[in-house]
Protein backbone atom coordinates (compact mmCIF):
# COMPACT_ATOMS: atom_id res chain seq x y z
CA UNK A 1 0.00 0.00 0.00
CA UNK A 2 1.49 3.36 -0.98
CA UNK A 3 2.29 5.78 1.82
CA UNK A 4 1.96 9.51 1.34
CA UNK A 5 4.10 11.99 3.20
CA UNK A 6 4.77 15.67 2.96
CA UNK A 7 8.31 16.75 2.18
CA UNK A 8 9.22 20.42 1.82
CA UNK A 9 5.58 21.31 1.23
CA UNK A 10 5.09 18.72 -1.54
CA UNK A 11 3.18 15.44 -1.24
CA UNK A 12 5.22 12.38 -2.11
CA UNK A 13 4.00 8.82 -2.51
CA UNK A 14 6.39 6.14 -1.38
CA UNK A 15 5.46 2.63 -2.51
CA UNK A 16 7.79 0.89 -0.03
CA UNK A 17 5.82 1.96 3.02
CA UNK A 18 8.84 2.92 5.13
CA UNK A 19 10.28 6.38 4.68
CA UNK A 20 12.40 6.85 7.79
CA UNK A 21 15.08 4.18 7.33
CA UNK A 22 17.94 6.70 7.21
CA UNK A 23 16.69 8.24 10.47
CA UNK A 24 16.41 4.81 12.08
CA UNK A 25 19.91 3.84 10.96
CA UNK A 26 21.37 7.09 12.27
CA UNK A 27 19.62 6.64 15.65
CA UNK A 28 20.89 3.06 15.85
CA UNK A 29 24.46 4.15 15.14
CA UNK A 30 24.34 6.88 17.77
CA UNK A 31 23.46 4.47 20.58
CA UNK A 32 25.99 1.77 19.78
CA UNK A 33 28.44 0.96 22.54
CA UNK A 34 31.88 -0.49 22.18
CA UNK A 35 32.26 -4.22 21.95
CA UNK A 36 35.11 -6.52 22.94
CA UNK A 37 34.19 -9.43 20.68
CA UNK A 38 34.40 -9.53 16.92
CA UNK A 39 33.24 -11.98 14.24
CA UNK A 40 35.64 -10.20 11.87
CA UNK A 41 38.52 -12.35 13.10
CA UNK A 42 37.27 -15.49 11.40
CA UNK A 43 37.69 -16.39 7.75
CA UNK A 44 35.16 -14.73 5.49
CA UNK A 45 34.81 -17.96 3.50
CA UNK A 46 33.19 -19.69 6.50
CA UNK A 47 30.87 -16.76 7.20
CA UNK A 48 29.85 -16.75 3.55
CA UNK A 49 29.33 -20.53 3.43
CA UNK A 50 27.00 -20.45 6.44
CA UNK A 51 25.00 -17.52 5.04
CA UNK A 52 24.73 -19.06 1.57
CA UNK A 53 23.76 -22.53 2.77
CA UNK A 54 21.14 -21.47 5.32
CA UNK A 55 19.52 -19.14 2.80
CA UNK A 56 19.52 -21.89 0.15
CA UNK A 57 17.48 -23.90 2.62
CA UNK A 58 15.06 -21.00 3.01
CA UNK A 59 16.35 -19.94 6.42
CA UNK A 60 18.31 -17.11 7.96
CA UNK A 61 21.30 -16.61 10.24
CA UNK A 62 22.27 -13.89 12.68
CA UNK A 63 25.66 -13.30 14.25
CA UNK A 64 25.92 -11.53 17.58
CA UNK A 65 27.69 -11.05 20.86
CA UNK A 66 26.74 -11.27 24.50
CA UNK A 67 26.01 -7.99 26.25
CA UNK A 68 29.47 -7.89 27.79
CA UNK A 69 31.10 -8.80 24.46
CA UNK A 70 32.72 -11.88 25.94
CA UNK A 71 30.85 -14.55 23.97
CA UNK A 72 29.77 -14.95 20.36
CA UNK A 73 26.30 -16.09 19.29
CA UNK A 74 25.13 -17.64 16.06
CA UNK A 75 21.39 -18.10 15.54
CA UNK A 76 19.92 -20.27 12.79
CA UNK A 77 16.28 -19.86 11.78
CA UNK A 78 14.73 -22.54 9.60
CA UNK A 79 11.17 -23.83 9.15
CA UNK A 80 9.88 -22.02 12.23
CA UNK A 81 12.71 -23.36 14.38
CA UNK A 82 15.30 -21.17 16.06
CA UNK A 83 18.59 -22.45 17.43
CA UNK A 84 21.19 -20.21 19.07
CA UNK A 85 24.72 -21.44 19.67
CA UNK A 86 27.09 -19.64 22.05
CA UNK A 87 30.87 -19.67 21.80
CA UNK A 88 33.36 -18.43 24.37
CA UNK A 89 35.48 -15.45 23.43
CA UNK A 90 38.53 -17.67 22.93
CA UNK A 91 36.70 -20.24 20.75
CA UNK A 92 38.09 -21.21 17.36
CA UNK A 93 35.33 -19.54 15.33
CA UNK A 94 36.63 -20.91 12.04
CA UNK A 95 36.28 -24.46 13.36
CA UNK A 96 32.83 -23.68 14.78
CA UNK A 97 31.62 -22.17 11.50
CA UNK A 98 33.06 -25.12 9.59
CA UNK A 99 31.04 -27.47 11.81
CA UNK A 100 27.84 -25.44 11.35
CA UNK A 101 28.38 -25.41 7.60
CA UNK A 102 28.98 -29.17 7.52
CA UNK A 103 25.67 -29.71 9.32
CA UNK A 104 23.84 -27.39 6.92
CA UNK A 105 25.26 -29.28 3.94
CA UNK A 106 23.69 -32.52 5.22
CA UNK A 107 20.25 -30.91 4.91
CA UNK A 108 20.33 -30.53 1.10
Amino acid sequence: MPVEQEMNGARKTNKRGSVKNSDRLQAFASRRGTSKGDWGGCRSEWLQAVVVNITRLGGAVTFGLSRDGGAHSLTLLLDGERQTMWYNGDADLDAELEAVNATLETLF
